[in-house]
């Protein structure tokens, strides 16, 4: 007798809550992870780069700021929407709050402003803001993407490319689950 049931469509996630739960679950996972695998490996003897930088705080303060904006453009967004468009917002909403934590806890005493004005998305049903706000995320992953390349210290490095997973799958959940294609996340279209 043959148990192996096949993947059908039918346990396809049937709300957008459900899609962004199992799009975004994996990312969470992923961002705990790579920092907690980072940590366990050892530091070569030779010229690895520091663990802290100094020379860092200027450029994690800029991702406080847009991180902080993301925060307030879910804010005003939530207004536009109920039930699992609501839950969705929300769910990413909190992840941008801890990565303004995350970030604010990492410079401790230097960090700057951890609020900032909302960036500019017309308002709209959960149709009309999901590829906004979809756009806002790819840019926000690009301005981390970016940032990596002046961060000196290993443990902002980590911390920002851990964020940077998630944020590319906040882009493709809110771009899929408002009818767009996976195609046009995957090819920049």
């Amino acid at each position: 007798m043959d148990t192996h049931s096949p993947e059908t469509t039918e346990s396809a996630p049937t709300s957008r809550r459900a899609l962004l739960a199992s799009l975004v679950a994996a990312g969470a996972a992923v961002a705990v992870a790579g920092r907690a695998s980072a940590a366990d490996e050892p530091a070569p003897t030779t010229t690895a780069p520091p663990l802290r930088s100094d020379s860092d705080a200027a450029t994690i303060n800029s991702l406080i700021t847009r991180e902080a904006a993301m925060v307030a453009t879910y804010a005003a967004a939530k207004s536009n929407v109920s039930g699992d468009d609501l839950a969705v917002l929300e769910l990413i909403e909190a992840h941008h709050v801890a990565y303004v934590q995350a970030l604010a806890g990492y410079l401790g005493r230097k960090a700057g402003a951890t609020t900032a004005p909302a960036l500019p998305v017309n308002a709209g049903n959960y149709a009309a803001l999901a590829p906004q706000l979809a756009r806002l995320e790819a840019a926000t992953a690009r301005t981390h993407i970016d940032a990596l390349k002046s961060i000196q210290g290993l443990d902002a490095a980590t911390l920002v490319a851990s964020i940077i997973t998630v944020e590319a799958r906040h882009e493709a959940a809110l771009v899929v689950s408002s009818g767009g294609s996976v195609d046009s996340v995957a090819y920049g279209a």
